[in-house]
């Protein structure tokens, strides 16, 4: 019960707010969800515990924060960016660890004090074109996985709709030589209901 409530709330929040840019989102978000392996249930948990993530870690006196990404799939967590130092990598881990609904957090925060903009535009534009290319890419639904680039390296999170499909998207993007570095972690639908 209490879980509908919550979900209540989110949506009640998100749809009080007159944007049209914010209706839009949550109508994609919902669309996204309902084309994903992992369900509209599993997905409205996964965003949910991403909110309470963002939400927790934001108090943490960290300056350079925006540097770090947040992907969760099923209640696993991806932990992607840049922070100044050790201290601080740490204190993320350990508040997102803390998170009602995490299980797991994978932890590839990268510590690099003085990101340049061109290097996260470069980043950007990389995960863009991946992105693209795994859109088009047949066997594999990309609605299923969240994607980041950090300094060239490539992290991917997200859930198979069987052995064939984790297959398939490890060897179409390890197969390409842009790609320094590739971190993978998929789980099955089979295993994971």
């Amino acid at each position: 019960m209490e879980k509908i409530i919550n979900y209540l709330c989110i949506l009640g929040c998100l749809f009080s707010i007159s944007s049209c840019g914010t209706v839009s989102s949550v109508v994609s978000m919902a669309a996204n969800a309902g084309v994903s392996s992992k369900g509209f249930t599993a997905s409205v948990d996964d965003s949910y515990i991403k909110a309470k993530i963002i939400s927790k870690i934001s108090t943490i006196n960290i300056s350079n924060l925006i540097d770090v990404k947040v992907s969760v799939s099923l209640g696993d967590v991806l932990l992607t960016g840049y922070t100044n130092n050790q201290i601080n990598r740490l204190k993320l881990v350990e508040q997102v660890s803390k998170t009602d609904g995490v299980k797991k957090v994978y932890n590839e925060i990268i510590i690099n004090p003085s990101v340049s903009l061109k290097e996260r535009t470069e980043d950007t534009l990389f995960r863009s074109r991946l992105m693209t290319r795994l859109l088009f890419k047949s066997g594999i639904n990309s609605n299923n996985y969240s994607l980041d680039v950090v300094g060239g390296n490539v992290y991917l999170i997200g859930l198979a709709e069987n052995l064939d499909e984790k297959n398939n998207i490890e060897s179409f993007l390890s197969k390409m030589n842009d790609i320094p570095k590739l971190v993978t972690i998929i789980n099955l639908r089979t295993y994971r209901e």
